[in-house]
């Protein structure tokens, strides 16, 4: 079965955006220099099936992505508000009015045997989270500390242990992988 796993960059101080949603000092590394950093920015594409945002990301990213959005797989989006899916080769976008249960159950279902990779806001990382369907944390973080803004972890209804997998420092980021235990 596929697993869903929590993909985000933050700050050393633990904010998904800067002050006033500023990415730009965290999300360097994406397009970066370092082969190490072009590898797990690589992994974006080919390892998961299907990925789940919120519609702050969704809008957020729309002018930045432009006509090529980086999803070549099946966006389910989560939202208020019933709309058509929007195709953007090679993304489509489903929006989901459901919760985040849902979105992910959705997004399994297109990913097949592929993960499901919970990409933003922080809001629905830590939805994911407090519902238990996060099964692998991979955190990219940035030399940076922030002060300020959106903290993607906030108070989460229970403890999690974290088995580390795997961490890899390039120049200005390290990129942290962990197992998240099935506590009883």
């Amino acid at each position: 079965m596929s697993d869903v796993v929590l993909n985000m960059t933050v700050s050393v101080d633990g904010f998904a955006t800067g002050p006033d949603e500023d990415l730009e000092r965290l999300h360097r590394w994406i397009f970066a220099e370092s082969a190490e950093d072009a590898e797990i920015m690589a992994e974006f594409a080919a390892e998961p099936g299907a990925y789940v945002m919120g519609m702050g990301m969704f809008r957020s990213g729309l002018e930045p992505w432009g006509d090529a959005p980086p999803f070549p797989h099946p966006v389910f989006v989560l939202s208020h508000t019933e709309r058509e899916p929007l195709v953007k080769p090679p993304a489509t976008f489903t929006f989901v009015t459901g919760g985040i249960e849902d979105a992910v159950a959705r997004a399994r279902a297109a990913a097949g045997e592929r993960d499901v990779w919970v990409v933003g806001g922080a809001d629905v990382c830590r939805q994911a989270l407090a519902a238990g369907l996060v099964g692998e944390l991979r955190l990219h973080v940035a030399h940076v500390l922030l002060g300020d803004g959106l903290p993607l972890f906030g108070k989460l209804p229970l403890p999690a242990d974290l088995e580390e997998v795997r961490t890899v420092t390039t120049p200005g980021m390290t990129h942290l992988t962990f197992r998240v235990a099935r506590n009883a």
